[in-house]
């Protein structure tokens, strides 16, 4: 498959391929194994097949799912969280928060934001404690299992802090794989969601929809998912995508809280014009 066949693919499916630009040889390796097992020859006979059988259709958009990340990505932003922005969602919600990670991949973005959560809430020591709850959902069943099993190469620790890899990170192989203690799997829903076509989440405070919608689908798909995300979204919370990514128009309600990471927005309640904090 070469990219201008990928390209028809993605197209097809309503995703972008300026997205995957980057991500392809990959995607595009699983999609050539998928298709040689299906005995198609080219992207036409391939995309027929695939409008014929709603099951193989489905294992091609696990395909297209792109699992790559890592702990604290963007670490100016967890480092925010942790010290400012949670303290003040229990100050304005009370001692019990919920949050969704839409998209949650291999579970790395869930378990930065239990670890964060548990490092304010230790130092706060508030009575009664702070507990957040976090929901973390992904279409895809086998980036999930992976989550759960929680093991991952050293690489994808390359952003966390060193004293806090010692205290949530047990070494396997001679520091080659870490596995995230599992007390930490006690805050974490997991949970299988199509962000495309499921209904969302409970009422949540923070909603973290970070490189995935807005990085790989096409333009006209990105609005009327966020739309329904938001709808969970308590006015007030907080609503984070990822550092690169652009919301598009047509969301007043949002406003960026920092200058410095402009890509967290609050949703304001009604009636609110205070702007940025």
């Amino acid at each position: 498959m070469d990219d201008k066949q990928f390209k028809t693919l993605l197209e097809h499916m309503g995703y972008s391929f300026e997205g995957y630009r980057r991500v392809r040889r990959g995607v595009k390796k699983r999609i050539r194994r998928h298709m040689h097992a299906l005995e198609c020859r080219d992207v036409t006979a391939y995309l027929a097949y695939l409008a014929a059988s709603p099951v193989d259709r489905e294992a091609c958009l696990r395909l297209l799912s792109v699992s790559i990340s890592r702990f604290m990505r963007d670490r100016p932003l967890w480092e925010a969280l942790g010290d400012t922005w949670l303290p003040a969602l229990h100050g304005r919600f009370g001692p019990r928060l919920r949050a969704w990670s839409a998209g949650c991949a291999c579970g790395e973005e869930a378990y930065s934001l239990a670890i964060v959560h548990q490092e304010a809430a230790s130092r706060l020591a508030p009575d009664p404690p702070l507990e957040l709850t976090i929901r973390a959902t992904d279409r895809n069943p086998a980036v999930l299992a992976r989550a759960r099993d929680g093991i991952y190469p050293a690489s994808s620790l390359r952003e966390m802090p060193p004293d806090l890899r010692e205290r949530y990170f047990l070494p396997l192989r001679g520091g080659r794989r870490y596995r995230i203690r599992s007390e930490l799997n006690a805050a974490i829903e997991w949970g299988r969601q199509d962000l495309t076509s499921d209904p969302p989440e409970q009422a949540c405070h923070l909603v973290l929809l970070r490189n995935n919608i807005l990085t790989y689908l096409d333009g006209p798909r990105q609005a009327p998912i966020i739309k329904k995300v938001l709808q969970c979204l308590c006015p007030g919370g907080l609503f984070a995508i990822g550092s690169r990514e652009k919301l598009p128009g047509g969301f007043p309600e949002l406003r960026p809280i920092a200058e410095q990471i402009p890509f967290v927005f609050r949703r304001r309640p009604p009636h609110d014009d205070i702007g940025r904090d």
